[in-house]
Order: structure tokens, then sequence, then C-alpha cells
């Protein structure tokens, strides 16, 4: 499903791990890795910036090819917007996916903070894997070893009632590495006890026969209905459940329509403590 990844890195470690857990996901053959110097730094610092960002991204393109990676290829860029470089990169290289680290420092610092996420998320038509830092900066050792080639393995969806919220979970079970999927329906609110249990009926029997009629590679599709705000109960199901991933599709339709297009996704990656991964619909 992703066999051609597009990674910036700034260099940071952080940065580093992100690069170690890219070689055990499942299905890549190709990896550009991608450096961005701003035009905010100085004209007379940029060349020597640009010349040792080439020496280091060879030096870790090494690496990632050492990690089994088929085919590691390298750019520096200059650019005034990491988000449009980032972008323009990918779109150069037809990349399926884009994969960033969430802390750091440079370009890593800014998903931090929400501002280089929320451009690629809302500019990009690619797919976007936001690892998150708590994951790979606590884990260490045999643990981190383990828990990279996992990162596919139990997949949290948030869906409704269009077909839209649903590609998300077509697209997952066609991964063999993806052991469960579980489709999660989000109960935001309702006029009365009533009302709420007709809702929870109505989505009970729509996500049964939903996950009933899915064909899958082997991977087990649950589905849970759950109470709340919708961004909050997911992030914190995932944490109950200790999923290994967040799994969204930006769309206009359905619950997601309730704020501006892309925002639900963009509040789910800045809160969440989970790898997220947004897939574009085709």
């Amino acid at each position: 499903m992703f066999r051609r990844i597009l990674f910036p890195t700034d260099f940071s470690d952080y940065a580093r791990r992100v690069m170690d857990c890219i070689a055990d996901l499942p299905g890549v053959m190709e990896v550009v890795m991608v450096h961005i110097v701003g035009t905010n730094k100085p004209a007379s610092l940029r060349s020597d910036m640009v010349s040792s960002a080439r020496t280091r991204i060879e030096s870790e393109a090494t690496l990632l090819n050492n990690l089994g990676i088929p085919s590691v290829r390298t750019e520096v860029m200059v650019h005034e917007s990491p988000a449009a470089g980032i972008d323009d990169a990918a779109n150069r290289n037809n990349s399926d996916i884009i994969v960033m680290g969430a802390r750091g420092k440079s370009i890593i610092k800014g998903l931090r903070l929400g501002s280089v996420t929320q451009k690629v998320l809302h500019e990009s038509k690619k797919n976007l894997l936001i690892m998150r830092g708590p994951i790979i900066e606590t884990l260490s050792g045999e643990k981190f070893q383990k828990y990279c080639p996992l990162i596919f393995s139990r997949v949290l969806v948030p869906v409704d009632l269009t077909t839209e919220s649903w590609i998300a979970v077509e697209q997952l079970a066609k991964i063999p590495d993806v052991q469960e999927i579980i489709a999660a329906f989000v109960i935001s609110r309702g006029e009365s006890e009533q009302e709420i249990e007709r809702l929870k009926q109505q989505a009970g029997d729509e996500l049964e026969k939903k996950c009933s009629q899915l064909p899958t590679r082997g991977a087990e599709i649950r589905w849970r209905i759950l109470e709340g705000d919708l961004v909050t109960r997911i992030n914190d199901y995932a944490q109950e459940t200790d999923v290994s991933l967040v799994c969204t599709v930006p769309t206009e339709k359905g619950f997601f329509a309730e704020m501006l297009h892309g925002s639900f996704s963009c509040e789910l990656a800045r809160q969440a403590t989970k790898p997220v991964l947004v897939i574009r619909r085709p």
C-alpha cells in the first residue's frame, strides 16, 4: 500500500528514531529522504548549510539502505515553506505517503506546534503518517525494535454511516500486516436518552453489517460505539485499548463535516499520543 515513502528529516535524534521505524513499515520499496533549508536563513550561510546537509543525508541514507530498504534517494532543498517543500518533493517523486515525526527541532518542531502538520494536512493530497513523540521517545532497546514492526497491527478508525468515512477501513483491510481493525462510531450529542438509544441501535446495526461484509487479508474487524466529544473520545479510547495506530480520512460529509474540512484530522493528530495515519480519498 505504501511502497514509496517521502521522509523529511532535520537530522535530530528523534528524526533518526522515526527513520529506524520506516524500515519496518509493510511493503516499503523506496524512501526519498529530504532536508529543507529555509529561505529565512542568511543567504551567506545557505550554501554551507546545503553542502553540510548533503553530506549528512547521504550518510543517513546509507544507514537506511543497511536496514533493508531496496532504494533510498536523497534531496536537499531550499524553500520558503517547509510544508510546501515537503509536498512538492512528495509529488515530484510520486511518493505514496509522507512519514514525519511530531517532535524535535527545525521543521519537525513545527509539527509539535501544529503549523507544518496543519498545512500538510490541508494542502497535500498525499497520505500522511505522523509518528508521535511519547511513543518514539520513551521506548528503547528491544521494546523499540519490537514496536516498529507492529505499528499497523491494531488500528483504530473513527467512522460514521457515510461511505467516505469507511475508505480507511477498506484500505487497511488490504494490508497483510494488519491484524485487527476497530471501527469506532462516536455519539457526541442527543436530544434525550431515548434519542441516544435510537442512535446506538441504528449505528450498531449499520456497523455490524458493514464490518461483516468487508473482505480482509487476515485482519479481524470489530466495531465499538462511544459517547462524548469526537476527538477526545477517540484519543482516550486509543489509550484505553492500547492500539498501535489511529487512522482517519478527511471528508466533508458525516460527523467530520461539523468542523472545517480537514480540521478533525488536524485536531486528532495534535492531541493524539499514538501515531496517526491520514489516508486521502482516491
